[in-house]
């Protein structure tokens, strides 16, 4: 028993030292993306520095599906006419409708256009018994979608950036 502790306690410590090693490199590659984005970023300013873990949180948030002068009822109802149409536009997009919503409105539409994501809907019976259970059911696979999403962008965000990294490291060759 001793020497299983005692082994337990290695690996423990080797996994510790790599989880310092990747914590380490992650920090270097982040601060050369940093400096990278900066050198491509035009100088507008303070607002355009990357000093703050929070200064690129927009690129991540859901864009507008359409244009966002194009995101109002009027203009919606005039360019799906119904709602089917317009609602398997937005399930194209966005997936499957999320258990919480109920009926689809032209609001919950046009929230979903301007917000590009799914409106936090209501959870039917969260106020009866048993309906903690359903909520919670509803929460969990509202979450596994925007997990999904969120995953797939972090995907295209990666080979974004190993792209870049590729061509800023690809060798030039000179002038024959």
């Amino acid at each position: 028993m001793a020497d299983l502790s005692r082994r337990f306690a290695e690996l423990m410590a080797r996994m510790a030292r790599t989880d310092a090693d990747l914590f380490r490199t992650l920090g270097e590659q982040n601060a050369a993306v940093r400096r990278m984005v900066e050198e491509v970023l035009p100088n507008e300013g303070p607002a355009h520095t990357l000093t703050s873990p929070t200064a690129c949180a927009p690129a991540l948030a859901p864009s507008p599906l359409l244009p966002i002068e194009e995101c109002s009822q009027a203009r919606l109802k005039a360019r799906f006419r119904t709602l089917p149409p317009a609602r398997a536009f937005l399930e194209e997009k966005l997936g499957p409708l999320p258990a919480g919503i109920g009926r689809v409105t032209w609001a919950v539409v046009e929230k979903a256009f301007s917000s590009g994501s799914w409106p936090a809907g209501k959870v039917s019976g969260a106020g009866k018994a048993g309906g903690s259970a359903a909520a919670l059911a509803a929460m969990e696979q509202r979450l596994g979608e925007r997990f999904d999403r969120m995953e797939r962008r972090l995907d295209q965000i990666e080979l974004l950036l190993l792209q870049v990294l590729e061509a800023r490291h690809r060798p030039t060759l000179p002038p024959s």
